[in-house]
Formats: C-alpha cells, structure tokens, sequence
C-alpha cells in the first residue's frame, strides 16, 4: 500500500516537471507563429541606397538647370534632349524608389525637388535654344561635312517677346564697308572671282538702300505720338520695301552663284583637287557665312531695332503727346503701341524666316555641287538650276 502511493507521488512529480520543462518552448513557438502569420512587424530600417539616390538625383538636377542656361545658348537643343532627359529619368527612377521601396518622407521631399528641378531645367533649356540657334545659324560647315548647315529656330508670330536693345546705328554701317573692302582679297579666277564680287556689291546695296530708305520712313512719320498716327502707313511700307528688296537680292545671289558654279564646272575639270576645293572654300566662306552674316546684323539686328527703338521704345511711350494720350484715354493708346510691337515683331520675323530659308538653300547646292565635283563629275546643271529656281521664289 506505502509502495503504491510512494510510486503515485512520483510519477505525479515527474509529470509536473516535464510540464514546467515544455512551458517556455510553447510560450517561444507560439511568439514566432504569430510573428509569422501577421502580427505587429518588425519595423525595417530606411535603406541607404534610396537615400544616396535622391541626392544624386537632386545634384544632377541643379547641375543640369546650370548648365542649361549657361550652355544652351552656344550648344543648341541637343544639350536640352540629352542632358534634360537623363536628369529628369533620374530623379523620376529616385522618386519612385522613395514611394514605392522605402516610403521615407525625407526621400520624397528630396527626389521631389529633383524632378521639379529637371522640368525647370528642360524649360529653360528650351526658351534658350532660339538664341543658340541665331548665334550659331552663321558658323559654316566644314567642306569635308555631310551633315546639313545648323537648325536654326525661326521666330515665331507671337507677340509676346520682349524687344531687345538697339546696337549702335553706325555698325550696320561699318559692317559693309568692311564687306566691301573684302571683295579685293578675292582668288577665285575669271568668271567665279568676279560672280563673288558681285555678291558682295550686291549685298551692299541692299543694306545701304534699307538703311535709306529707313532714315526716309523716320522723316515721314515723325517724332510725335500725332504723327505717327497720321502716317504710320510709311511704316508699313518700310516693311514691305524690306521684304521685296531681299528678295531681289536673293535672286541676284543665286544667279551670281550660278555663274560661280558654271565656271567652275567647265573651265577647272583640269584642275588638281586641291585647287577647286579651294574656290569652293571661299565661296562657302566669302558668301554662306560673311555675306549672310553681313545681311543678318545689318538689317535684322540693326535696322529694324533701330526702327524699334524709334517708335515702340521712342515716340509712343516718351514723346509729350504719347505721355497725354496715355493718360487721357489709355485702352486707345495701348492699341496704338501695341500693333506698332505686333506689326514690327512680325515683319521681322518674316526676314529672318526667309533669310535663314535662303541660306540654308545656299549650303545645300554647295554641299551637292562640291560633291559632285570631288567625285570629278562636272555635270552640275540640275543643282544650279534647283538653286536658282529657290532663290527666284522668294521674289513675289
């Protein structure tokens, strides 16, 4: 009897302590089910990468927006298409890390502003590109280049660009007499030198006969605010005389390169390669980009700011009776000042549009023309007559 409840009481000790001894390991595994079937997680720690990435992001941003203002001007567009791109993919790739990886709120902000930063940048890029293509729309190609002259953008109809100020009136001046003093430092033989000469004297003439014809226009209309409303049709006129004056000129440049071209094609097939690339270079030099240079800061640059300055900078907004009108009735006077702007602004548009058409015309007959003749083959006719017909469209 004392032996069966000695042995109960020890087995009842042993059961106690195999309990006691499976407790802890149920409480562990029962922690580690409800950690793995969704319970309240671990917070993870912000990665670093995403961090270092936003303000990569962020540095190549500014850099860009930097770089696009200072750069774009002289490089044109290719600079806005590559560099603007490339810094708005970044920061786009780092704001979408920072939201969808690592949700980190100093992430966002930073990755934010990179990609606002990369738009700017693109948008400046890109008010900037008409002026790098002015600056670079004179530059001429190499001889050895297969590639066409440089885009230029054309100005557009709009009205809303502000007016620049006016270079000095004297150097349109100076810049044909320095033309015209060239054309003794021509050494293109017979026919081909003289038909550069004529280009030369040619373009002269039409800027002196502008610049006249300008100064006749100012006489006309007069400094007052009154006077100008009288006769502003002058004005109109001017622009007008503008437009068909290039155009003869434009046609008088094609035939005269006509005559270079002919010359070439059937006096020079002898010649060493050497020797006709010569005369090509210096028409490419003398006539794409000194004359069209010449013309281009002559009369877009100086005679219609000139024109600018005169009346929609000048008489409409100093003169004593402009002031009065202004104050008097001011929704009248703004009409006045502003179809003087839109009047102007368009015109000189139209002249820079078909001076940069003309001239990349110019480059295009060479370019074919100057192939054909390093390929020995003289027969150029149907460039030539391409080219003419192109030049003889401008006039109306």
């Amino acid at each position: 009897m004392e032996s069966m409840v000695f042995f109960g009481e020890l087995n009842r000790e042993l059961m106690m302590q195999q309990m006691n001894a499976t407790q802890p390991q149920l409480t562990q595994q029962t922690w580690n089910a409800q950690s793995a079937s969704g319970g309240t997680p671990t917070p993870k720690k912000p990665a670093s990468w995403v961090l270092y990435l936003a303000i990569g992001a962020l540095a190549v941003s500014v850099i860009a927006l930097i770089l696009l203002i200072v750069l774009t001007p002289k490089t044109g567009a290719w600079l806005v298409w590559v560099l603007g791109i490339v810094s708005l993919a970044f920061s786009g790739f780092s704001l979408y890390a920072s939201l969808m990886l690592d949700k980190n709120l100093a992430n966002r902000i930073l990755s934010g502003v990179a990609v606002g930063i990369s738009v700017l940048a693109i948008i400046f890029g890109c008010v900037n590109m008409p002026k790098a293509m002015t600056t670079t729309a004179a530059k001429t190609p190499s001889s050895s280049s297969s590639s066409s002259p440089s885009s230029s953008s054309k100005p557009s109809s709009s009205s809303s660009e502000e007016p620049s100020e006016s270079p000095s009136p004297s150097s349109s001046e100076s810049t044909a007499n320095d033309t015209t003093q060239s054309t003794d430092n021509i050494k293109a033989p017979g026919a081909a030198g003289e038909a550069l000469t004529a280009i030369g004297m040619d373009v002269d003439s039409a800027i002196s006969d502008i610049n006249n014809e300008l100064n006749a226009t100012f006489e006309k209309v007069g400094d007052t605010y009154a006077s100008y409303n009288q006769n502003k049709q002058a004005i109109a006129d001017w622009y007008a005389y503008v437009d068909s004056r290039t155009a003869d000129l434009y046609q008088r440049i094609g035939e005269n390169s006509g005559k270079f071209y002919t010359y070439i094609a059937q006096n020079m097939q002898n010649a060493s390669s050497n020797e006709i690339d010569a005369v090509m270079e210096e028409y490419q030099d003398y006539v794409y980009e000194d004359q069209f240079k010449n013309l281009e800061d002559s009369i877009y640059e100086d005679a219609f700011e000139e024109m600018n300055d005169k009346y929609y900078e000048g008489v409409l907004e100093r003169s004593d009776d402009a002031k009065k009108a202004e104050d008097e009735d001011y929704s009248a006077w703004y009409d006045v000042h502003s179809e003087c702007y839109e009047n102007w602004y368009d015109a000189r548009s139209d002249f820079y549009e078909n001076w940069f058409d003309m001239r990349s015309d110019t480059y295009s007959a060479w370019l074919d023309i100057n192939s054909e003749f390093f390929s020995k083959d003289f027969d150029i006719q149907k460039y030539v007559d391409r080219y003419m017909k192109k030049a003889s469209a401008f006039k109306s």
